[in-house]
């Protein structure tokens, strides 16, 4: 089945209260289409409940009992996200309804990342059968862009004006030292499309935890143009600053892009990356890092085939 194939489903209400341009509003709605469709073994499942952990989705998902997602709801404190999940999980296992049904936890990466890493990690590792997708808008968007585990080195927030100091987690290694049976990394962009589709269709086919990182631009957060939002996930691939990952059992695919672009044509339009951008000496390091973070995924998968 092509993306072509499926029709975004109405999901998610037009009344919901996220942002102009907001990446996580359009993926929710081809994630929960993509899932509600049959899955390459088949099986239809429906969406028992959303999982959402505090983030600017506990605005934006609905209010006073209504549920703007357009399936059950369950909001969560920052840290509870994935054990909530894994409880719901169990109960349809204990239904009988495993098979029928999917759990999705949507998180952003302030709640994965960072404050609710420790029971994410309870949950990976007791393989938990749920749907976690890293909601990576690399910043605490909700309370007005704050520095978290996933913003990248260098980059201004609210707690960071001069330029974060410390480098950005590696979620991908987090992920795989759980040993768990499927991780992807994921954009929503014209070219990426197949990719996305392909990815979210393998990990809800599957039982047990499966993990999907997708990056989310972030207009207020990335201080950029809220109409370029596809344009700088798409720019996101090509230059590298966010490579398309499939780790399968242990085994890491790397999906090259078809076009590279220099690093500066993804920082240049977004103000957060200033500092950078007008400085050779820290635009050069910056794509150091890229060029060194790729040439690891390289031996990664070469090591782990």
């Amino acid at each position: 089945m092509k993306p072509k194939d499926i029709a975004i489903q109405p999901f998610l209400d037009s009344r919901h209260g996220l942002c102009p341009g907001c990446g996580s509003a359009i993926a929710m709605a081809h994630i929960q289409s993509i899932v509600s469709q049959p899955l390459p073994s088949g099986k239809i499942k429906k969406i028992r409940s959303m999982v959402i952990p505090a983030s600017c989705w506990s605005i934006g998902s609905g209010f006073d009992g209504v549920s703007f997602v357009g399936t059950n709801l369950t909001n969560t404190p920052f840290i509870a996200g994935a054990t909530v999940g894994e409880g719901i999980g169990i109960m349809s296992q204990r239904q009988g309804l495993a098979e029928k049904e999917i759990t999705i936890v949507w998180a952003g990466d302030g709640a994965s990342f960072d404050i609710g890493l420790g029971l994410l990690s309870g949950a990976a590792i007791r393989n938990a059968d749920i749907l976690y997708v890293i909601n990576d808008n690399q910043t605490y968007g909700n309370t007005g862009a704050q520095e978290s585990g996933a913003t990248p080195e260098g980059a201004k927030t609210q707690t960071s004006p001069l330029g974060k100091e410390i480098a950005q987690k590696d979620i991908l290694e987090i992920m795989m030292a759980h040993k768990i049976p499927y991780y992807a990394s994921i954009v929503l962009s014209v070219t990426t499309l197949d990719d996305f589709y392909a990815k979210v269709r393998r990990a809800a086919d599957q039982s047990g935890f499966r993990c999907l990182h997708l990056l989310s631009v972030c207009p207020p957060g990335w201080k950029c143009d809220a109409a370029k939002t596809p344009d700088l996930a798409e720019l996101a691939v090509q230059t590298r600053a966010f490579p398309l990952v499939e780790v399968i059992d242990g085994r890491l695919c790397l999906t090259k892009p078809k076009r590279e672009k220099p690093i500066e044509e993804f920082l240049k339009h977004q103000k957060r990356f200033d500092a950078i951008i007008d400085s050779p000496e820290a635009l050069h390091k910056f794509q150091k890092q890229i060029d060194n973070n790729w040439n690891y995924l390289l031996r990664l998968e070469e090591i782990t085939k």
